[in-house]
């Protein structure tokens, strides 16, 4: 492989297999990556019961000497390089007008349930009459509304219909079976007669 195609964080030349695993592994563990992390991780796999906790120094020599951080660094960039363009695509798309509709949909979904914890706008206050006229009795009553939680479904519909995340039911009629699925098969092979 030429060093133009070869990118900085893949495996260089002699670089021992067992140390390009620890450097992925590292490299994953973005945002905060430690050598002592890779080596605790390794540690807990090989012996659950007693892990050793510190990394001897061989591990930060041969940390430098395969460029840990220069290669973590040029993935960063790359991945960051690639986010923007990313976003730049999903600008020019109409996806953020989505996206800027699914947050405001949230933020209204969060408002009601946050409604929903007290337990006053949960259970209103009513009042009805029983009779007519002067003669006519107060009872005071508490009914749930229903019209919050209403409301709560309603907008997360929304949020999925925006998203793409409800699936359509569909109907599908078959008219006509292609004769290579049938052939061969009797009146009697369908399974209701022995």
């Amino acid at each position: 492989m030429s060093d133009e195609q070869q990118k900085p964080w893949e495996r260089i030349e002699n670089e021992p297999q067992i140390w390009y695993r620890r450097f992925e592994r590292f490299l994953l563990m973005f945002p905060k990556r430690s050598i002592a992390a890779v080596f605790q991780e390794e540690e807990t796999e090989r012996n659950r019961e007693k892990p050793r906790i510190k990394p001897t120094g061989d591990w930060y020599e041969m940390a430098e000497k395969w460029q840990w951080e220069e290669r973590t660094q040029a993935w960063d960039d790359a991945q960051f390089a690639e986010d923007e363009k990313v976003a730049a695509r999903v600008r020019r798309s109409g996806f953020a007008l989505q996206y800027k509709r699914i947050l405001a949909l949230q933020d209204l979904v969060d408002g009601l349930i946050t409604e929903t914890k007290n337990q006053e706008r949960v259970w209103l206050p009513d009042v009805k009459a029983i009779g007519n006229g002067p003669d006519a009795e107060r009872v005071d009553l508490v009914q749930f509304n229903d019209a919050l939680f209403k409301e709560i479904r309603e907008y997360i519909t929304d949020i999925a219909d925006e998203m793409g995340d409800r699936v359509k039911k569909k109907e599908i009629a078959v008219t006509s079976l292609p004769p290579d699925l049938y052939e061969g098969i009797g009146p009697n092979d369908d399974g209701s007669e022995p």
